[in-house]
């Protein structure tokens, strides 16, 4: 739908009234009650200043975009159809069921395909039929939606999809679409992890009707006595050893529960743990150092369905296997199950994220996989074209340098162009000395630099995990930061070319205007007028090379820096 740009006209905020009456239709349309959601997952939902903009693509495709206070698209509806969310609001709240793919699929979903129903993972969430508006996911990032369409099969019928044939969802709309490209006052990544904040039990009522949580059984159970020594106490929820191989990828909150749980009870058997102890004491030396060995990212009570430290040890002591004292999050453990207790002692424990944790990284290694990468890609020119067909290799397409040695190697030794006397030195035939304007004979790595200035260069700069980008040709720019003087006293630094390296330049500006203390603005460069500039006053080249070298993992390499203020020296 939006494979190119919707053109959309000017934004304008809507009512009240109108965002209310939104808000019910998007509840009605995906199955949600008002009742159960809480202001703040609302707000997330639907923003509470929210803007609509009317648009007609070159597809003669027409409709509305909602968009919030930094005009990034929130939902979208073609004219005369139903409301789809964005997946800019999918990230804060997954409201929709999932469909799963291959990682590689995803990028081609992005080149505008449909998703055919052999490219899917079973098995398939229960309201995924025919009509269904769903979320494609891949099967790195199970929570992450990428892209949103509609269900073109009853997939629930199908256990196995190998020899299946069909188109399974129809996409409307992916991350890398024009309407994603319409958020550019703030830079949005794509999160790693998406936690939903409805709850479990929101989605296992539209699944399975309302079975309850963990959170929920913990409160109904039965209180014990505040003497953990006269009865023993409630069984631990496993008695099987735990491995790292045992937690995959994707961790629900119930299972998360249970392993927290199960830490608490492995702290209380192995640690020596002084009483009172303090609940962020308790969580931090004890409970966090003794969870099961998995992703550190799940290691945090925020991640559980008490969300709160206060009431996850609140439920511990309604497990009986601690006391607690205090009220809100201000709590104290007093006293812990007794070490003699059969639930302790027939507690079988297992490896810790402490003890499997890797060795710490130099910073030198976090550093560079904070960094952008720039992969260069040589096309042969015409003069080149001989000694590709000598070496029967393709001509109209990209070479990495290591490539093109190769190529060069191979050229040599069906040519026979090493000097026999002394071969590191390589004789020059009548297409090498064309090609690399030398005419002696010289070592191999001379004539290697001069055999690939002959290429055309090309060049892509990636995102830090990223394999593919696009490709442009030529050097990649360099970003300019220019300090000079303005009417007479006034310093200002100018920054340019940073479009290219993924920034924003209200992002960039925003930024300037808070680490500089001072204003900013945007517009275009007085030399090139197609050049977006950003400038800030006073002298900051040294506080924006750190930013474009920390913060936003730009080279020094690709960094120049110009100062104007400086008088040049009389010869």
């Amino acid at each position: 739908m939006f494979k190119k740009n919707p053109q959309p006209k000017a934004s304008a905020n809507i009512k009240s009234s109108e965002r209310r009456k939104l808000y019910q239709e998007i509840c009605s349309t995906y199955g949600l009650e008002p009742q159960d959601i809480s202001k703040d997952v609302e707000v997330q939902i639907l923003p509470m200043t929210t803007k609509q903009a009317t648009f007609k693509s070159p597809q003669g495709i027409s409709g509305t975009i909602y968009r919030d206070e930094n005009e990034t698209p929130t939902w979208f509806r073609p004219r005369g159809g139903k409301l789809y969310p964005s997946v800019f609001t999918l990230w804060k709240v997954p409201l929709l069921p999932t469909v799963m793919t291959h990682p590689h699929v995803i990028e081609v979903l992005q080149n505008g395909a449909d998703l055919m129903l052999p490219g899917t993972i079973p098995p398939f969430d229960s309201r995924c039929t025919k009509g269904t508006v769903v979320g494609v996911v891949d099967s790195k990032s199970p929570s992450v939606i990428k892209a949103v369409g509609v269900c073109n099969l009853n997939l629930t019928q199908f256990s196995s999809v190998i020899g299946r044939t069909g188109a399974a969802v129809e996409i409307l709309h992916h991350m890398s679409d024009e309407l994603v490209a319409l958020n550019k006052l703030v830079d949005i990544a794509v999160p790693g992890n998406v936690e939903n904040p409805l709850g479990k039990a929101v989605q296992e009522s539209v699944e399975h009707g309302d079975e309850g949580s963990i959170k929920s059984g913990l409160s109904e159970a039965e209180p014990t006595s505040n003497s953990h020594e006269e009865e023993p106490a409630q069984e631990p929820p496993q008695e099987t050893p735990l491995n790292s191989d045992d937690i995959e990828y994707g961790i629900s909150t119930e299972d998360l529960d249970h392993l927290f749980i199960r830490a608490a009870l492995q702290a209380i058997k192995v640690d020596n743990i002084d009483l009172p102890v303090s609940s962020s004491t308790f969580m931090s030396s004890h409970v966090l150092k003794n969870l099961p060995a998995m992703d550190a990212s799940y290691c945090n009570v925020k991640k559980t369905s008490w969300k709160k430290t206060a009431k996850y040890l609140k439920a511990l002591e309604k497990l009986g296997y601690l006391t607690t004292k205090g009220k809100g999050d201000d709590v104290t453990v007093t006293s812990l199950i007794s070490k003699e207790n059969p639930t302790i002692q027939n507690f079988v424990t297992h490896k810790t994220v402490q003890s499997t944790s890797t060795p710490s990284k130099p910073p030198t290694k976090k550093k560079k996989d904070h960094e952008l990468s720039v992969v260069y890609l040589y096309k042969p020119t015409s003069k080149l074209r001989s000694i590709f067909n000598r070496v029967e290799k393709e001509y109209d397409i990209l070479y990495t340098s290591v490539e093109v040695r190769r190529i060069l190697d191979d050229y040599i030794k069906v040519a026979d162009l090493v000097d026999k006397k002394n071969p590191k030195v390589v004789r020059l035939d009548e297409e090498l000395s064309a090609a690399t304007r030398l005419k002696e004979s010289c070592p191999r790595d001379k004539i290697f630099s001069s055999f690939l200035s002959s290429f055309s260069v090309n060049h892509s700069i990636l995102k830090p995990g990223e394999t593919n980008g696009v490709m442009f040709k030529g050097e990649p720019p360099k970003i300019a930061i220019i300090t000079e003087m303005r009417l007479g006293r006034k310093v200002v630094t100018r920054v340019q070319n940073f479009e290219h390296y993924f920034i924003k330049p209200h992002v960039l500006a925003e930024e300037l205007r808070t680490k500089c203390s001072g204003s900013s603005t945007i517009g275009q460069s007085i030399q090139n007028p197609s050049i977006t500039e950003v400038t800030v006053q006073g002298p900051h080249a040294k506080l924006i090379t750190d930013l474009l070298n920390k913060d936003k993992g730009v080279p020094v390499s690709f960094i120049d820096v110009e100062d104007k203020t400086k008088k040049k020296k009389k010869k």
